[in-house]
């Protein structure tokens, strides 16, 4: 195996005449013969400072630790090397130098200095996950091929595997166990039985009377009897004193286990000369948080690239496979969440879930279903495959560049829901089937030119691009059963965009300024045509205008555009299939109101400005900072005319907000302690808001939620606004109050909260010392308001903590206007027990109660992620690339405005409703191994 001594072989010495933060370097180039390079030219990227290497490719330049040296060479690939700490030799550092002296390079050599010293704001690659490649003998290959760098003689050399063939394997394990923390759950209660009040003294009322509620006696207060009972093998509860004396214990009804995931890939690489053969092969299993049945999915692919110097070309091909048991279509896991919670305490859901003669075991038979009916007799299953193609190929020139692409994928999915008669909210069974088949094509040819010059400081840089798209779906539902429906779709669609830029630089000696013109046009075949679509961008890099250890770097752009939004043949967003429910019907929710792309519709037009500001303070500290507003028209949502779902271009829309990071890191006098820190603050806000609406009924379009509860585009209201019940108000708001004490309802339904968040914060963190690194991302968001209806029908029902806590309570009075127009006195009990069970504080108002009753705050606090790495090994010399062992917890701990809150869940688990929690799957948490090396 021969040796490379690679081309840019770098010394990098300090000279005696550095000042402050500057140092002077010099260096060496040299090609991979050993023989130096005379004429190339480095310059410091982003300033007008620039030298030649002389006869003996030797070179001197003034520059800073963060700065990016730009190598060029007649011949060769242009390279881009940050200037590190870790490239200085400290041996020559005078005392004349304000800053710390520097290291020298270490045996560990070049990559590890990359992969330890470089802050990510500077956009520099892990070698490891580069797709970068370097040049010999003016073929390029791939990074990976670096077997070792070291240090001789004032000299970075990098050595490489030799022109046979050598392979490289990498392996990526992962397990971990999935779990359900008690904190994350919703608080029910423990002390009352299933009952309700019967002549003035709380009875107990068992399955059988079909009984919905839990405002029973004290379970204390009762003992079983012991005889047969089918609904418990303890036998019926009754009161103490007149039974078997075998007291009755509360019952524990939690459904979720702890589940094992496992993840595994392994990828193959084989290098010769200047070809590359890739083989990715991926298992894993993923268990549903019931612990009752998993998804296993299986990923092959197989890729070729060829990095030839001016026609570089790659091909790819890959197949993957998934099988779903216990699926959740229809929102099955959100129904036996559901019929878990509000389950009474004195029954229990694990003695059976059916009787002898096949029907279903439940607290409340035909109301309401035990969730291990739900769970073990449900047939629900997805099946996924796809198989795809892609390949692409480039011309590299001085000046003319090629590019085509092209992508191709069949993939088939089938979803099958098989629930067996006697399931409440399908008293008959559901048997439904929905096939996808699906193809893809996706091309594109871009042709430009760089760097045409115009003068000494101005470059013209020309370019057009087509792509064209086709896409074909064949669509087949099925419903089997008394009454038996059949619908098939064969929706398809081709699309073609022409892209033109011209982007002017403009390069002077303190600053430089790009101006990029764009003209596109867009045609759908389904949608129409869109002939005028202008994009300006202007950027400025105004970092040189400040001379400044302060402000190292300073870019400025301004960007307007029209776009359009083209939508899917398959509208997937299923939030709407459930507004025509009310929320007592919550178990007949399906989502077979299936929706399609048609030449009905327009293309939504979207126009964007934006604003951003980039800085680099003391090569250390990054700030970005970003203003944008966007409008949509002919905003494409869902509307129910004519007694069906149709798609309709229906509102037009305005977001505006701001974003800012901010990366903090400490590589610059990290080197001689083994220790860095870095810290990045995430922070976002905006303001979506519904400029209009057409043909819209009673002036909104609800999009997600049930008949009492919705988020709507309202005009002059922020995006998916809260609308619902509400209490009976003056003009003043104060609540009006009845004759017996409680407060009234509007007759029509109120606007309730604005879903926006007033802000979300990340926060992220990564501490190395030697070997060891520890991670941990915070995720904060401030405000919003959501629908707490899970704890709106645990109140109903009886089952919540609050309700158990509360009920005892008398003399309460509420803060409104009596009807006499005085301030209200009538106390009132929450639940006496001499009065009908609906009469009660919860009951009163209906299974869905006031809407406004139930909204909470959205705020939330989640840590995210926390690892612990040990990196057993990072010299590439030894038989491992790479070989680390890590320790990771994924939401581990979050605080949010209620108990049982999963602040990224949405309604049904659709991707709208996200202000809605009804039985919202809770947050899970998993704590694992990641084992990851590669030879």
């Amino acid at each position: 195996m021969t040796y490379f001594k690679f081309l840019l072989g770098l010394l990098f010495l300090l000279t005696a005449n550095a000042y402050a933060q500057e140092a002077v370097l010099k260096g060496k180039l040299l090609d991979d013969e050993g023989n130096p390079l005379p004429g190339a030219v480095v310059q410091v990227k982003g300033t007008p400072r620039g030298v030649q290497t002389d006869f003996d490719g030797i070179y001197t330049i003034t520059c800073e630790i963060g700065d990016t040296l730009v190598i060029t060479y007649v011949g060769y690939a242009t390279r881009e090397i940050p200037v590190t700490a870790a490239m200085f030799d400290a041996a020559d550092v005078t005392m004349q130098q304000l800053r710390t002296a520097v290291a020298p390079i270490r045996n560990s050599a070049y990559e590890q200095a990359i992969r330890q010293n470089n802050p990510s704001f500077h956009g520099i690659p892990d070698l490891n996950s580069s797709t970068l490649t370097y040049t010999v003998n003016r073929k390029y290959f791939d990074v990976n091929r670096i077997k070792a760098i070291s240090k001789q003689d004032s000299v970075v050399r990098l050595f490489t595997f030799a022109d046979e063939a050598f392979f490289e394997i990498g392996v990526s394990q992962r397990s971990g166990l999935q779990y359900v923390s008690d904190r994350n759950l919703h608080q029910t209660q423990n002390r009352y039985a299933q009952g309700r009040p019967v002549d003035g003294s709380l009875t107990y009322r068992g399955p059988e009377t079909g009984e919905l509620f839990s405002y029973g006696p004290l379970l204390s207060n009762l003992e079983y009897d012991g005889t047969t009972y089918p609904y418990d093998r303890n036998g019926k509860p009754v009161a103490a004193g007149q039974g078997s004396g075998m007291p009755v214990k509360p019952y524990s009804n939690s459904v979720f286990n702890t589940g094992f995931n496992t993840a595994t890939s392994t990828k193959v690489s084989v290098y010769y000369d200047i070809h590359k053969l890739e083989l990715d092969l991926a298992n894993g299993t993923q268990r549903d948080l019931f612990d009752q049945d998993r998804n296993v999915y299986n990923r092959i692919s197989l890729g070729y690239q060829k990095n030839s110097g001016t026609f570089p070309y790659t091909f790819k091909a890959g197949y993957n496979t998934s099988k779903t048991g216990n699926a959740n279509l229809n929102a099955l896991h959100n129904q036996i969440y559901y019929s878990s919670l509000i389950t009474p305490p004195s029954f229990s859901n694990t003695q059976g879930n059916r009787f002898d003669n096949g029907m279903q075991r439940s607290f409340s038979p035909g109301n309401f279903n035990n969730p291990y009916w739900l769970l073990q007799t449900n047939q629900n299953q997805i099946t996924q495959d796809a198989f795809s193609l892609q390949g692409n190929a480039a011309y590299q020139g001085e000046k003319f560049h090629l590019r085509l692409k092209a992508y191709y994928d069949k993939s088939g999915e089938e979803q099958e829901v098989n629930l067996p008669p006697g399931t409440a909210g399908f008293a008959a069974g559901l048997r439904t089937q929905k096939d996808f088949e699906s193809q893809n094509l996706n091309t594109e040819a871009k042709v430009a030119w760089s760097d045409l010059y115009i003068t000494d400081f101005l470059n013209f840089n020309p370019s057009a691009s087509l792509h064209y798209a086709y896409s074909a779906l064949d669509f087949d539902f099925q419903e089997t059963g008394s009454i038996s429906t059949q619908r098939m779709e064969n929706p398809s669609k081709s699309t073609l965009q022409m892209l033109n830029t011209l982007r002017a630089d403009a390069d002077f000696y303190d600053f430089n300024f790009s101006l990029t013109l764009q003209q596109k046009f867009f045609t759908s075949s389904l949608q129409g045509s869109a002939w005028w679509l202008p994009d300006f961008i202007l950027k400025a890099n105004l970092g040189g205008l400040f001379y400044s250890d302060f402000v190292r770097q300073l870019n400025f752009t301004a960007a307007y555009s029209k776009n359009v939004g083209d939508l899917s043949l398959y509208y997937s967003n299923y939030g709407y299939n459930s507004l025509n429910l009310q929320l007592a019907e919550s178990q007949q929710y399906t989502t077979n109101a299936d929706l399609f792309n048609n030449s009905a519709l327009n293309l939504e037009a979207i126009t964007d400005f934006d604003l951003s500001l980039e800085a680099n303070l003391w090569s250390q500290v990054a700030v970005n900072l970003n203003y944008y507003r966007t409008t949509t028209e002919n905003a494409i949502f869902p509307v129910f005319e004519a007694g069906s779902w149709q798609l309709k271009n229906i509102a037009s829309l305005r977001d505006a907000g701001f974003e800012a990071t901010i990366e903090l890191d400490t590589y610059h006098y990290s080197d001689k302690r083994n220790f860095r820190y870095s810290t990045a603050f995430s922070f976002s806000t905006h303001n979506p808001v519904v400029l209009g609406l057409k043909n819209a009924n009673a002036g909104r379009i609800p999009l997600a939620g049930f008949e009492e509860i919705s988020q709507n585009l309202i005009t002059g209201q922020p995006i998916s606004v809260l609308y619902g019940s509400a209490y009976l108000r003056d003009a003043q708001g104060n609540l009006l109050i009845a004759a017996d004490g409680f407060p009234f309802t509007a007759v029509e339904p109120q606007i309730l909260g604005d879903p926006i968040p007033d802000f979300n914060l990340g926060w992220s963190n990564t501490l190395r010392y030697k070997k060891f690194l520890l991670q941990f991302k915070l995720d904060w968001q401030q405000g919003g308001k959501v629908w707490n209806g899970t704890q709106q029908v645990l109140n109903y029902l009886g089952t919540s903590q609050e309700s158990a806590r509360d009920r005892t309570l008398t003399n309460y009075i509420f803060d409104g206007i009596a009807p006499d127009g005085t301030p209200n006195t009538r106390p009132v009990a929450f639940a006496p027990v001499d009065a009908p069970v609906t009469s009660n504080r919860w009951v009163r108002y209906g299974y869905a109660g006031v809407a406004e009753a139930a909204i909470a705050d959205g705020s939330f606090l989640n840590l995210q992620n926390l690892s612990l790495t040990y990196e057993l090994k990072q010299e590439q010399t030894d038989l491992f690339k790479e070989l680390s062992l890590s320790l990771y917890g994924n939401n581990l701990w979050n605080s949010a405005g209620f108990q049982g809150a999963n602040p990224y869940s949405n309604l049904f688990g659709t991707t709208a409703g996200n202000a809605l929690h009804y039985f919202n799957m809770p947050l899970a948490a998993e704590v694992g191994i990641h084992l990851n090396f590669k030879i």
